[in-house]
């Protein structure tokens, strides 16, 4: 297959047969100008032609890549939790459509995706969000990629912000009798307790119904959570490793019974007006609790009790930290938590492993040397 160079004005361009149909005979023929040489323009030919050759070739899509992106979006949602799908949707909407959804797909660079990204430093959007939206970019430019739509993964060589871990409050164990003596009269005690002796997710608090809590056994399976908002129960849970069973603490299935007895007689005083949807932590007319209020209340208790200012999602670390700090195996720690893996407790608990390797060479300096 041959091309050929000629001159265009003060510039150069080339011009090829890239398909013939083999039922009608139709050539198809690529153009290209702008060219500063003859020379410029013959070595791209020489590009194209062994493309051709080699059959690696693809023509460039035209697709506006917020076109692509939609119909991406429409099988990659399938493949993902419906909070995850909701943070896609949110990132896609507000901050990669509006920069690079007009640009074809064939035409997205690394330089264009690189000031993007650089923008949404400039925002002020933290580090792990940034990352977020690049996944986004990186998993769906693949796909174009392995559908042959382009040549190559452009977002691939993109660099990003270095992400810096926050650091993890905790409160320590009398900060956290403290606080739960504080709370022992709220409405809302039993989702303190549990945030603090299982590690359960504030979601997972929120969606947990009676009939998943076994309280002969001292268990609570994890099927079902809250969205964020509050507005969706959701099946199952964040990852699938997050769908676990967790063994309760003897004061914990007490404090279940009393809780329980409490919602009994709410639901008999409310008669026809109960809603009952099975919650373990619901309102007084049974229906959800709003992560909001659970908040408000939460701030409000720790400013009573005068303990040091966390987020609740803290509760949850502070549940690992204090078994890390027990001696309990990383191993039933993750499970407790519902990671995946145990190198992902290890990494997020990393600042407990110093007191446990002093504590550990302690424990051997004594046995071995009395």
């Amino acid at each position: 297959m041959k091309g050929s160079v000629r001159k265009d004005g003060n510039n150069w361009l080339y011009e090829v047969t890239i398909k013939v149909d083999p039922i009608t005979g139709k050539r198809t023929r690529k153009k290209k100008r702008g060219f500063k040489t003859k020379r410029e323009a013959e070595k791209a030919l020489a590009v194209l032609l062994n493309e051709l050759a080699s059959e690696t070739y693809l023509e460039p899509s035209n697709t506006p890549f917020q076109e692509y992106l939609a119909d991406w979006f429409q099988t990659k949602r399938k493949q993902i939790g419906t909070q995850t799908a909701k943070s896609y949707e949110s990132y896609i909407r507000y901050h990669i459509v509006p920069s690079l959804g007009e640009y074809p797909l064939s035409k997205l660079t690394t330089i264009i995706v690189q000031k993007f990204i650089n923008s949404l430093i400039d925002k002020g959007l933290s580090s792990a969000t940034v990352k977020k939206i690049y996944n986004i970019l990186n998993n769906s430019i693949q796909r174009a990629m392995n559908l042959e739509l382009i040549p190559k993964n452009v977002v691939s060589n993109v660099e990003l912000p270095h992400i810096k871990k926050n650091k993890i409050q905790v409160w320590d164990t009398e900060e956290v009798k403290l606080f739960l003596k504080f709370a022992k009269e709220s409405r809302y005690y039993i989702a303190f307790h549990l945030a603090v002796t299982t590690g359960m997710r504030q979601g997972e608090l929120l969606g947990l119904r009676w009939k998943d809590v076994d309280l002969d056994r001292g268990t609570i399976h994890l099927r079902q959570t809250l969205s964020h908002d509050g507005k969706d129960f959701i099946e199952g849970a964040k990852t699938a490793s997050s769908i676990r069973s967790i063994t309760l603490l003897t004061q914990t299935v007490a404090s279940l019974k009393k809780h329980k007895a409490k919602i009994m007689r709410e639901k008999l005083k409310a008669g026809t007006d109960y809603t009952d949807y099975d919650l373990v932590i619901c309102t007084c007319y049974g229906t959800v609790l709003s992560p909001r209020n659970l908040l408000r209340t939460f701030k409000a208790l720790s400013k009573k009790a005068k303990v040091p200012e966390i987020r609740f999602h803290d509760l949850r670390h502070t549940h690992a930290t204090s078994l890390l700090l027990e001696g309990i195996n990383p191993k039933i720690v993750a499970e407790r938590l519902g990671h995946s893996k145990v190198s992902v407790t290890l990494d997020t608990y990393s600042h407990v492993l110093p007191n446990m390797q002093k504590e550990a060479a302690e424990k051997l300096n004594k046995t071995l040397f009395g």
